[in-house]
């Protein structure tokens, strides 16, 4: 089944082609959306930059707030729980973030699905909020992808794991990554490396979750399972 970005990319083709948009048709067929929540996701948080650029401010209201300033009866406070990874401080932290989601997403998001993704990226958003407010500065918000970010990175890694077992190339990058992690909170550079770590814990459950959900659905392909994230389908869908 084709991505329904695809399919509406495809269609805006077709309407320049009626035009007499020839060329420039024949050029946009040759590109594929090849990961959709990637591309969403990087959209929308280029959008955003723009918007703060021409409104400012808009990035810090949506940053999620410390544990002090989080009020329950406030909508903006609970929105904000998912908002934060969307927005960024400035272009260098916009940038970084989106070259290594682009190095990582897509590669996760062909072994794992685009829906799988895209469920994980909410998770992340919300436990490195929380993580944020137990164990961030009690006077700053959180705002950017990089739990996001670090949450596909050990998710990539996992690509080929199996139940039971542990890949050599995940190790190798829970190693790396995590003494550049420990090393960075250690300078107290001001960066929220507790949403950098809430990810990684999300990333490397939602990996071997999803691939305990394809053990069983390989194992008896006839019965409904739960999929690693509660939803009952039938086991065929989950291989």
């Amino acid at each position: 089944m084709e991505h329904a970005a695809h399919v509406w990319y495809h269609e805006r083709v077709d309407g320049l082609e009626a035009k007499g948009w020839t060329r420039t048709s024949v050029f946009m067929r040759r590109l594929v959306i090849d990961a959709q929540a990637v591309v969403i996701y990087m959209a929308v948080c280029v959008l955003i930059f723009m918007i703060d650029l021409f409104t400012q401010g808009t990035a810090e209201r949506l940053a999620s707030p410390p544990y002090r300033y989080f009020y329950a009866k406030s909508p903006r406070s609970w929105l904000n729980l998912v908002a934060h990874v969307v927005a960024h401080k400035d272009w260098a932290h916009l940038k970084t973030n989106m070259i290594n989601l682009l190095l990582v997403g897509p590669a996760a998001e062909r072994e794992f699905g685009t829906q799988q993704v895209a469920i994980v990226g909410v998770v992340v958003a919300v436990a490195s909020a929380l993580a944020h407010m137990a164990f961030g500065h009690s006077h700053s918000g959180q705002l950017g992808g990089s739990g996001v970010v670090s949450a596909l990175i050990l998710l990539n890694s996992l690509g080929a794991a199996s139940s039971g077992r542990v890949p050599l190339t995940f190790l190798l990058t829970a190693v790396f990554w995590l003494s550049d992690e420990i090393q960075s909170i250690l300078t107290r550079d001001g960066v929220s490396h507790a949403a950098h770590l809430a990810g990684a814990l999300v990333g490397t459950a939602a990996g071997y979750a999803i691939h305990a959900g394809r053990g069983r659905a390989k194992r008896d392909p006839n019965r409904r399972v739960s999929d690693p994230f509660g939803r009952t389908r039938s086991a065929k869908k989950l291989r």
